[in-house]
């Protein structure tokens, strides 16, 4: 889910800016939450509380803040937010790509310029996504969340599936073909009957043998592995 933040103190433009990400968002196949503000102080008081957006859309000149401020604030405590100003003035451009501003989109451009930055971004915001994915293991009234991207690989061990990441390991009780299907075919590939690996920690692969980068070596089943070989060309070996 990406988060959208919109600072304006004229609500026409508020409302001109969600229905194009409205609409962007949707022929991007993007789920999305939308934020508006009407003045930079609400959006500072948020900042101190540690709330953080994806993307922030702002106005430069508001009544009570510049918002070339807004965007110093935002920089100090975060480096990945995207920040995009929408405004009249544009006498302001150079200062704000110092503060590493993704787009200056004066608002007569509104409607042609905000959708192609949108577009722009849409590699990075799936990124953004990705990395908030998180598989949740329920047991004993308890749950325990692990994300995708920190998980090395599965193991099954008899009626359950053990899952290997960064933190260690955690067992749940399914089929390897039912996690699988949860986790996402496209990144976690079957490589022997006890053996799935997420495919972004591949490091290589010869021999039958998988090489995780958490430095272990799994075996790949040999009529599996023209099919894992030819999937993990890509990765160097």
């Amino acid at each position: 889910m990406i988060r959208i933040a919109v600072l304006d103190d004229d609500p026409m433009y508020i409302e001109r800016v969600r229905k194009i990400t409205e609409k962007s968002m949707h022929q991007l196949e993007m789920r999305y939450e939308f934020y508006a503000y009407k003045t930079g102080q609400s959006v500072l008081d948020d900042i101190r509380q540690e709330i953080c957006y994806d993307v922030y859309l702002l106005d430069v000149q508001l009544p009570d803040i510049n918002g070339l401020e807004i965007a110093k604030q935002i920089r100090r405590r975060w480096s990945d937010p995207v920040v995009i100003y929408i405004t009249n003035y544009i006498d302001y451009a150079v200062e704000a790509y110092e503060l590493n501003t993704f787009r200056y989109i004066p608002k007569q451009m509104l409607e042609e310029k905000l959708p192609q930055a949108y577009r722009s971004m849409k590699g990075l915001l799936k990124k953004k996504e990705e990395a908030r994915r998180v598989y949740t293991i329920e047991r004993y009234g308890q749950q325990e969340k692990i994300f995708y991207r920190d998980i090395y690989y599965l193991k099954k061990d008899r009626k359950y599936v053990i899952l290997v990441h960064k933190d260690g390991e955690s067992t749940v009780r399914r089929t390897m073909s039912e996690i699988i299907e949860e986790l996402g075919e496209k990144e976690f590939l079957l490589i022997d009957r006890s053996y799935a690996v997420n495919i972004e920690h591949v490091q290589s692969v010869k021999n039958c043998q998988v090489y995780i980068q958490n430095g272990e070596v799994l075996p790949v089943s040999k009529p599996r592995w023209p099919h894992v070989r030819d999937t993990l060309m890509g990765i160097g070996r």
